[in-house]
């Protein structure tokens, strides 16, 4: 039997509503899939290049989503989406459909199931968060050449 999952989404929260919503979606059991990172930058595999572009065509899908921001990581993907308008489709909505529309793609399961999000509620929050995507790279080698040389 598997063990029940905790539920991450803020109760009584509308995902519908308008706002920025900081998303992290990992591929499943972390597999390297989307490239790899040297010189504390991200360079994408095929793989990589092609989830790139279906992220940016996330504001052709929808009128009312804006992709402002991501980033494709060898096992993972960050990103700032924006909800504008009464007629935005909920975030689950939206990163359910890339995620099946990826899976579709590659003819099996590359996610893992769910994902992370994060209501963005302050202007300062979103430069954190932005800063955080935009040196993720950087700061991905760092951690596994300091965890390398803890071994």
């Amino acid at each position: 039997m598997l063990p029940e999952r905790k539920n991450i989404r803020l109760p009584y929260y509308d995902y519908h509503t308008t706002g920025m919503y900081f998303v992290t979606i990992c591929t499943k059991d972390k597999a390297h899939l989307f490239g790899e990172i040297t010189d504390r930058k991200m360079h994408l595999n095929s793989m990589g290049k092609y989830i790139a572009r279906q992220l940016e065509f996330i504001d052709v899908q929808y009128f009312d989503v804006r992709m402002i921001c991501f980033i494709v990581m060898p096992n993972h993907i960050h990103g700032i989406i924006g909800l504008d308008g009464d007629n935005a489709p909920s975030l689950g909505r939206v990163v359910n459909r890339f995620k099946g529309l990826i899976s579709h793609k590659y003819g099996r399961t590359i996610w893992q199931r769910g994902y992370f999000e994060h209501v963005i509620r302050r202007e300062r929050d979103f430069l954190k968060i932005w800063e955080y995507i935009e040196n993720n790279p950087a700061n991905w080698q760092l951690r596994r050449q300091a965890a390398r040389e803890q071994e």
